[in-house]
């Protein structure tokens, strides 16, 4: 139990015992949440001045206090998601956090984890889920953990593997600078801002940039299982990271600095130095053949209400557009793909150049969206309910992106949620061809300051009918695509 709780507790002869108190907030004033049952709730408000004292000197505040008292009745369903969104704040046990279950009326929360996930576990996850579940909830929660092999676990190999710490190297292959190392960090150890870090993982999403002042560089990611990892690289010379083709989906080993975002739990490093090299257990999920039929969500045909003229003036396709490509965006929870879940997902398919079919669903995130969310987006909290789980419509968008290029407005937002779903349920997104349209726009628009899909718009002549909503969002960067594709084929 937490401190207040263990000072109210003493000093009111545990009269106080039945109730929690699981944080603070501060604003004007400070506000306590005060967890009780529902039978006791009149207890609580005919106490409250008490209580009230007991928790300023408990805290030690000089600033007024108010109380917000949370009564709801405890279900399963809320208890597990409680304990999922908890768990999704430790990347390296994240990868079991859909296999979370509560059974009732005991709510015995009970999970499964391989054995090496258990024991880096033991230490740090554990207890402080079970201080949690003690400083949240009135019952007594109990946690069972079932260990079990990886094929069990419900994980591919590599996501099982993403909970390692280090890599011993071999057969490693210097491709930019002389680079040779002999062990390597894991992604899921990377957890600060660092100098000079080794770290080996997957290469996927390779898509080269141009800033706004003309500079080029490239993107890439690492992936170990659903565990990744941002990197950047600034070519020197003829060196390149995106134009290496032999590095997709391969292991690497890289060396540079690491910039981390502590509010998203997720780090960039600017990389110095990359090898290829083997790691035992480090192997890309294999990829398999699309679904025979789709089983969700079907595709329809893109019919095209109002056009531009940069569309339907020039009928010649540029060797640029020669083949398959799918734009596609999601809607999200929020910006952190370690905490965050889609809530949508739309996409249409170019073929020679012209936009032929679209996908879309609205995604069951199986947590609340934030007021904020709801806002920008449109999508609320009834919407998705009952709708498609995430790992649900991944075969069908496996089968509609089959042998495609992939295409984003930022990709490096939207691929890694791709990436970490489809590592999760088994789908293997890493080995397709990235492209990404805010990289593309410093080329292609003369003059343009911002690299926003409205601003892309704007430059090309092109609108937007419902922004923050994914299939707009897709087909309006699919017709961006085409036309600055078009525009680069004639300079």
């Amino acid at each position: 139990m937490n401190e207040i709780y263990q000072s109210i507790y003493n000093k009111s002869n545990g009269k106080y015992g039945a109730l929690r108190f699981p944080y603070v907030t501060f604003g004007d004033t400070a506000e306590v949440t005060v967890v009780c049952k529902k039978t006791d709730r009149t207890f609580v408000d005919g106490n409250m001045a008490e209580l009230s004292a007991l928790i300023k000197d408990a805290c030690g505040f000089h600033t007024p206090i108010t109380i917000k008292v949370k009564d709801d009745v405890l279900t399963a369903a809320a208890l597990r998601m409680a304990v999922v969104r908890f768990t999704e704040q430790f990347s390296y046990v994240s990868s079991m956090s859909h296999a979370v279950t509560v059974t009732e009326p005991d709510f015995t929360v009970k999970l499964k984890m391989h054995g090496a996930m258990h024991e880096l576990a033991q230490d740090d996850y554990l207890p402080r889920l079970k201080e949690f579940l003690q400083n949240n909830y009135v019952d007594d929660i109990s946690v069972q953990v079932e260990i079990v092999d990886y094929a069990q676990s419900g994980t591919s190999q590599a996501t099982a593997h993403g909970t390692k710490k280090e890599y011993a190297l071999y057969d490693v292959r210097s491709v930019i600078g002389d680079f040779k190392p002999e062990k390597a960090r894991a992604i899921s150890a990377v957890t600060s801002s660092e100098y000079n870090v080794t770290v080996c993982g997957i290469l996927a999403m390779q898509t080269e940039f141009t800033s706004k002042g003309g500079r080029s560089y490239e993107r890439f990611l690492l992936y170990d299982g659903d565990v990744s990892l941002q990197c950047m690289f600034y070519p020197n010379g003829s060196q390149s990271i995106v134009k290496a083709a032999e590095l997709i989906n391969k292991p690497v080993c890289v060396c540079g600095n690491v910039d981390y975002d502590e509010r998203r739990n997720e780090g960039t490093i600017k990389v110095q130095s990359l090898a290829l090299c083997k790691a035992d257990g480090l192997q890309p999920l294999p990829e398999k053949p699309a679904p025979d039929s789709y089983g969700i969500v079907f595709p329809q045909n893109y019919e095209v209400l109002v056009q531009s003229s940069m569309f339907d003036g020039n009928t010649e396709v540029p060797h640029s557009l020669m083949g398959d490509f799918v734009v596609f965006d999601f809607e999200t929870t929020g910006l952190s793909v370690i905490y965050d879940k889609p809530t949508e997902l739309g996409a249409v398919k170019i073929s020679g150049g012209k936009l032929k079919e679209s996908f879309t669903t609205l995604i069951d995130p199986k947590r609340e969206i934030p007021p904020e969310v709801v806002e920008k987006t449109g999508i609320t909290n009834d919407m998705v309910k009952g709708q498609p789980l995430f790992e649900d419509i991944l075969p069908d968008f496996y089968k509609f992106t089959y042998g495609c290029g992939l295409v984003c407005h930022n990709i490096a937002f939207d691929f890694p949620f791709l990436l970490r779903g489809g590592n999760r349920s088994g789908w293997a997104f890493g080995n397709r061809k990235t492209f990404d349209t805010m990289a593309i726009a410093p080329l292609a628009i003369h003059g343009i300051t911002k690299l926003t899909l409205d601003s892309v718009l704007d430059g090309l002549g092109l609108s937007n009918d419902n922004a923050h909503r994914a299939l707009s969002d897709a087909a309006a960067t699919a017709k961006a695509f085409i036309a600055m594709k078009k525009i680069l084929a004639k300079s």
